[in-house]
Protein backbone atom coordinates (compact mmCIF):
# COMPACT_ATOMS: atom_id res chain seq x y z
CA UNK A 1 0.00 0.00 0.00
CA UNK A 2 1.36 3.53 -0.95
CA UNK A 3 1.72 6.38 2.04
CA UNK A 4 -0.93 7.58 -0.23
CA UNK A 5 -3.59 4.90 0.84
CA UNK A 6 -1.99 4.61 4.14
CA UNK A 7 -3.20 7.79 5.03
CA UNK A 8 -6.72 7.07 3.38
CA UNK A 9 -6.94 4.52 5.34
CA UNK A 10 -6.25 6.01 8.84
CA UNK A 11 -8.40 9.36 7.97
CA UNK A 12 -11.71 7.32 5.99
CA UNK A 13 -11.29 4.43 9.18
CA UNK A 14 -15.07 3.02 9.72
CA UNK A 15 -16.54 4.08 12.82
CA UNK A 16 -19.79 3.73 14.05
CA UNK A 17 -22.80 6.21 13.33
CA UNK A 18 -23.61 6.46 17.15
CA UNK A 19 -20.09 7.29 18.19
CA UNK A 20 -20.34 10.32 15.82
CA UNK A 21 -23.91 10.87 16.90
CA UNK A 22 -23.14 10.43 20.65
CA UNK A 23 -20.31 13.44 20.44
CA UNK A 24 -23.05 15.29 18.47
CA UNK A 25 -25.27 15.43 21.17
CA UNK A 26 -22.39 16.03 24.14
CA UNK A 27 -21.86 18.90 21.84
CA UNK A 28 -24.59 19.81 21.85
CA UNK A 29 -25.61 18.67 25.83
CA UNK A 30 -22.64 21.53 26.57
CA UNK A 31 -23.96 23.87 24.89
CA UNK A 32 -27.38 23.86 26.67
CA UNK A 33 -25.98 23.88 29.98
CA UNK A 34 -23.42 26.75 28.90
CA UNK A 35 -25.79 28.73 27.39
CA UNK A 36 -28.13 28.24 30.25
CA UNK A 37 -25.18 29.11 33.11
CA UNK A 38 -23.75 31.97 31.25
CA UNK A 39 -27.49 33.98 30.33
CA UNK A 40 -27.39 36.75 32.24
CA UNK A 41 -23.92 38.03 30.28
CA UNK A 42 -24.91 36.46 27.23
CA UNK A 43 -28.57 37.52 26.42
CA UNK A 44 -28.72 41.09 28.33
CA UNK A 45 -25.86 43.76 27.90
CA UNK A 46 -27.99 47.04 29.11
CA UNK A 47 -25.54 47.96 31.87
CA UNK A 48 -22.62 47.87 29.23
CA UNK A 49 -21.34 50.65 28.35
CA UNK A 50 -21.46 50.58 24.85
CA UNK A 51 -17.71 53.02 24.13
CA UNK A 52 -17.04 49.19 24.97
CA UNK A 53 -18.16 47.71 21.82
CA UNK A 54 -15.58 46.49 19.67
CA UNK A 55 -17.23 44.07 17.46
CA UNK A 56 -15.19 40.63 16.39
CA UNK A 57 -15.65 37.99 14.37
CA UNK A 58 -18.91 37.42 12.75
CA UNK A 59 -20.36 40.79 14.71
CA UNK A 60 -16.82 42.45 13.02
CA UNK A 61 -19.40 44.39 10.73
CA UNK A 62 -21.54 45.96 12.88
CA UNK A 63 -21.57 49.54 14.01
CA UNK A 64 -23.01 49.93 17.15
CA UNK A 65 -24.24 47.38 19.63
CA UNK A 66 -27.94 45.89 18.54
CA UNK A 67 -31.19 46.75 20.39
CA UNK A 68 -31.78 44.31 23.91
CA UNK A 69 -34.45 42.79 22.26
CA UNK A 70 -33.18 41.89 19.70
CA UNK A 71 -30.12 40.45 21.44
CA UNK A 72 -32.48 38.45 24.11
CA UNK A 73 -34.29 37.05 20.81
CA UNK A 74 -31.52 36.03 19.46
CA UNK A 75 -30.03 34.41 22.32
CA UNK A 76 -33.91 32.77 22.88
CA UNK A 77 -33.51 31.21 19.78
CA UNK A 78 -29.88 29.87 20.16
CA UNK A 79 -30.79 28.09 22.90
CA UNK A 80 -33.94 26.30 21.43
CA UNK A 81 -31.40 25.12 18.47
CA UNK A 82 -28.99 24.08 20.66
CA UNK A 83 -31.95 21.79 22.21
CA UNK A 84 -32.64 20.69 18.37
CA UNK A 85 -28.90 20.36 17.51
CA UNK A 86 -28.33 18.21 20.59
CA UNK A 87 -31.40 15.50 19.51
CA UNK A 88 -30.94 15.55 16.12
CA UNK A 89 -34.64 17.60 15.07
CA UNK A 90 -34.72 18.82 11.84
CA UNK A 91 -30.47 18.47 11.78
CA UNK A 92 -30.23 19.48 8.20
CA UNK A 93 -31.95 22.78 9.12
CA UNK A 94 -31.04 23.38 12.52
CA UNK A 95 -27.79 22.09 12.48
CA UNK A 96 -26.39 24.76 10.40
CA UNK A 97 -28.50 27.58 12.31
CA UNK A 98 -27.33 26.43 16.07
CA UNK A 99 -23.41 26.45 14.68
CA UNK A 100 -23.72 29.67 13.32
CA UNK A 101 -26.51 31.04 15.78
CA UNK A 102 -23.86 30.05 18.21
CA UNK A 103 -20.93 31.33 16.93
CA UNK A 104 -22.71 34.61 16.89
CA UNK A 105 -24.31 34.84 20.52
CA UNK A 106 -20.19 33.45 21.66
CA UNK A 107 -18.84 36.58 19.14
CA UNK A 108 -21.06 39.17 20.63
CA UNK A 109 -20.07 38.69 24.20
CA UNK A 110 -16.63 38.56 23.28
CA UNK A 111 -16.84 42.47 21.11
CA UNK A 112 -17.03 44.04 24.78
CA UNK A 113 -13.61 44.25 25.14
CA UNK A 114 -12.96 41.05 26.86
CA UNK A 115 -12.40 37.87 24.49
CA UNK A 116 -13.03 34.35 26.01
CA UNK A 117 -10.29 32.17 24.44
CA UNK A 118 -12.46 29.40 26.49
CA UNK A 119 -14.79 29.18 24.22
CA UNK A 120 -12.92 29.33 20.88
CA UNK A 121 -13.29 25.20 20.74
CA UNK A 122 -16.41 24.43 21.40
CA UNK A 123 -17.67 27.24 19.39
CA UNK A 124 -15.20 25.42 16.18
CA UNK A 125 -16.83 22.04 17.02
CA UNK A 126 -20.14 23.07 16.90
CA UNK A 127 -19.85 24.83 13.92
CA UNK A 128 -18.30 22.03 12.56
CA UNK A 129 -20.87 19.52 13.20
CA UNK A 130 -23.93 21.77 12.17
CA UNK A 131 -23.11 21.52 8.39
CA UNK A 132 -22.15 18.19 8.81
CA UNK A 133 -24.93 15.68 7.66
CA UNK A 134 -23.48 12.55 8.90
CA UNK A 135 -24.41 14.06 12.54
CA UNK A 136 -27.64 14.09 11.79
CA UNK A 137 -28.41 10.29 13.28
CA UNK A 138 -30.23 10.79 15.98
CA UNK A 139 -29.45 8.75 19.00
CA UNK A 140 -33.02 6.78 18.92
CA UNK A 141 -33.03 2.97 18.66
CA UNK A 142 -36.80 2.61 18.78
CA UNK A 143 -37.34 3.08 14.70
CA UNK A 144 -37.78 -0.01 12.48
CA UNK A 145 -34.75 1.49 10.55
CA UNK A 146 -31.33 -0.43 10.19
CA UNK A 147 -28.84 1.22 12.58
CA UNK A 148 -26.36 2.46 10.02
CA UNK A 149 -22.91 0.57 9.51
CA UNK A 150 -19.78 1.63 10.13
CA UNK A 151 -18.48 3.66 7.89
CA UNK A 152 -15.56 6.48 6.63
CA UNK A 153 -17.82 9.20 6.23
CA UNK A 154 -18.60 8.54 9.98
CA UNK A 155 -15.24 7.94 11.15
CA UNK A 156 -13.56 10.83 8.94
CA UNK A 157 -15.63 13.72 11.00
CA UNK A 158 -14.02 12.63 14.08
CA UNK A 159 -10.71 12.66 13.16
CA UNK A 160 -11.67 16.38 12.19
CA UNK A 161 -13.40 17.30 15.26
CA UNK A 162 -10.01 15.31 16.96
CA UNK A 163 -7.14 17.47 14.78
CA UNK A 164 -9.23 20.94 16.16
CA UNK A 165 -8.82 20.02 19.31
CA UNK A 166 -5.11 19.22 18.89
CA UNK A 167 -4.65 22.04 16.84
CA UNK A 168 -5.69 24.16 19.66
CA UNK A 169 -3.55 22.96 22.17
CA UNK A 170 -0.53 22.81 19.82
CA UNK A 171 -0.54 26.47 19.49
CA UNK A 172 -1.13 26.93 22.71
CA UNK A 173 2.18 25.48 23.47
CA UNK A 174 3.89 27.75 20.72
CA UNK A 175 2.47 30.39 21.87
CA UNK A 176 4.03 30.07 25.44
CA UNK A 177 7.71 29.19 23.47
CA UNK A 178 7.46 32.50 21.44
CA UNK A 179 6.94 34.43 24.19
CA UNK A 180 9.17 32.83 26.81
CA UNK A 181 11.13 30.52 24.53
CA UNK A 182 12.69 27.30 26.76
CA UNK A 183 12.57 29.69 30.04
CA UNK A 184 8.86 28.78 30.36
CA UNK A 185 10.23 24.66 31.56
CA UNK A 186 12.67 26.50 33.64
CA UNK A 187 9.39 27.12 36.03
CA UNK A 188 10.07 30.80 37.17
CA UNK A 189 8.01 32.73 34.41
CA UNK A 190 5.24 29.91 36.11
CA UNK A 191 5.93 30.19 39.51
CA UNK A 192 5.73 34.19 38.81
CA UNK A 193 2.26 34.62 37.06
CA UNK A 194 0.50 32.07 39.42
CA UNK A 195 1.68 34.34 42.49
CA UNK A 196 1.16 37.40 40.20
CA UNK A 197 -2.43 35.93 39.61
CA UNK A 198 -2.97 35.01 43.57
CA UNK A 199 -2.17 38.31 44.80
CA UNK A 200 -4.45 40.78 42.15
CA UNK A 201 -7.08 38.31 42.97
CA UNK A 202 -6.72 38.94 46.43
CA UNK A 203 -6.34 42.29 46.05
CA UNK A 204 -9.40 42.86 44.04
CA UNK A 205 -11.35 40.28 45.87
CA UNK A 206 -12.14 37.52 43.52
CA UNK A 207 -11.87 33.81 43.96
CA UNK A 208 -8.22 32.37 44.32
CA UNK A 209 -6.58 29.29 45.23
CA UNK A 210 -4.89 29.01 48.29
CA UNK A 211 -3.01 25.95 46.86
CA UNK A 212 -1.23 28.16 44.64
CA UNK A 213 -0.32 30.71 47.36
CA UNK A 214 0.97 28.35 49.16
CA UNK A 215 2.57 26.38 46.36
CA UNK A 216 4.65 29.57 45.40
CA UNK A 217 7.00 29.59 48.07
CA UNK A 218 8.70 26.59 46.80
CA UNK A 219 10.35 26.33 43.94
CA UNK A 220 11.05 22.65 42.44
CA UNK A 221 7.50 21.96 41.84
CA UNK A 222 7.66 24.49 38.55
CA UNK A 223 10.21 23.27 35.84
CA UNK A 224 7.92 19.63 36.26
CA UNK A 225 4.85 21.67 35.99
CA UNK A 226 6.16 23.81 32.82
CA UNK A 227 7.74 20.63 31.20
CA UNK A 228 4.51 18.69 31.72
CA UNK A 229 2.48 21.57 30.00
CA UNK A 230 4.99 22.04 27.05
CA UNK A 231 4.50 17.63 26.51
CA UNK A 232 1.09 17.70 26.73
CA UNK A 233 0.38 20.82 24.57
CA UNK A 234 3.40 20.25 22.38
CA UNK A 235 2.74 16.19 22.04
CA UNK A 236 -1.38 16.65 21.43
CA UNK A 237 -0.25 15.35 18.02
CA UNK A 238 0.22 11.94 19.63
CA UNK A 239 -3.82 11.88 20.55
CA UNK A 240 -4.27 11.31 16.41
CA UNK A 241 -1.33 8.08 16.41
CA UNK A 242 -4.15 5.50 18.16
CA UNK A 243 -6.44 4.62 20.38
CA UNK A 244 -4.23 3.86 23.49
CA UNK A 245 -2.37 7.18 22.87
CA UNK A 246 -5.33 9.06 22.22
CA UNK A 247 -6.64 7.68 25.94
CA UNK A 248 -3.27 8.51 27.45
CA UNK A 249 -3.09 11.86 26.18
CA UNK A 250 -6.75 12.70 27.22
CA UNK A 251 -6.04 11.84 30.59
CA UNK A 252 -3.19 13.99 30.55
CA UNK A 253 -5.15 16.80 29.26
CA UNK A 254 -7.70 16.61 31.89
CA UNK A 255 -5.31 16.10 34.90
CA UNK A 256 -3.92 19.79 33.25
CA UNK A 257 -6.92 21.20 33.08
CA UNK A 258 -7.81 20.23 36.58
CA UNK A 259 -4.10 21.04 37.68
CA UNK A 260 -5.08 24.43 36.26
CA UNK A 261 -7.92 24.86 38.69
CA UNK A 262 -6.64 23.74 41.47
CA UNK A 263 -3.53 26.07 41.31
CA UNK A 264 -5.07 29.05 40.14
CA UNK A 265 -8.65 28.80 40.21
CA UNK A 266 -8.79 29.36 36.51
CA UNK A 267 -11.93 26.99 34.60
CA UNK A 268 -11.83 26.26 31.61
CA UNK A 269 -15.11 24.51 31.39
CA UNK A 270 -15.20 22.34 27.99
CA UNK A 271 -12.26 20.49 28.96
CA UNK A 272 -12.72 20.13 32.36
CA UNK A 273 -16.45 18.58 31.35
CA UNK A 274 -14.37 16.02 29.09
CA UNK A 275 -16.92 16.44 26.35
CA UNK A 276 -13.97 18.35 24.32
CA UNK A 277 -12.13 14.84 23.66
CA UNK A 278 -15.18 12.50 23.28
CA UNK A 279 -14.23 12.57 19.47
CA UNK A 280 -10.64 10.66 20.43
CA UNK A 281 -12.55 7.52 22.61
CA UNK A 282 -15.57 5.61 21.52
CA UNK A 283 -17.66 7.92 22.88
CA UNK A 284 -20.81 5.75 22.24
CA UNK A 285 -19.87 3.14 25.22
CA UNK A 286 -21.53 5.71 27.43
CA UNK A 287 -24.95 4.38 26.27
CA UNK A 288 -23.95 1.10 27.90
CA UNK A 289 -24.03 2.79 31.31
CA UNK A 290 -27.07 2.21 33.54
CA UNK A 291 -28.09 5.21 34.38
CA UNK A 292 -28.05 6.69 30.32
CA UNK A 293 -29.23 2.55 28.91
CA UNK A 294 -32.69 3.56 28.93
CA UNK A 295 -32.24 6.61 26.78
CA UNK A 296 -30.02 5.29 24.44
CA UNK A 297 -30.23 3.34 21.14
CA UNK A 298 -31.96 -0.06 21.91
CA UNK A 299 -29.30 -1.88 19.83
CA UNK A 300 -25.20 -0.88 19.97
CA UNK A 301 -23.73 -1.29 16.29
Amino acid sequence: MTMLGRLHAVLFAPAPALRLATVRALVGAYCCVYLVVRAPVLADFRNFDPARFEPIGLCSWLPQPLPGLVTLGLFALCLGLAVAFTVGFRFRICGPAFGLLFMWVTSYRNSWAMVFHNENLVALHALYLGFLPAAAETLSGRSQRAPPQDAGHFGFPLKVLSAITVVTYMLAGIAKLKVSGGAWMEGNILRNYIAYDAVRKIQVGSVYSPLGAWLVQFGWPFPIIGWATMVIELGAPAALMGRRLAALWTISALAFHWGVLAIMAIAFPYPLSGVAFASLLPAERLWRLKPLSRWGPQSQP
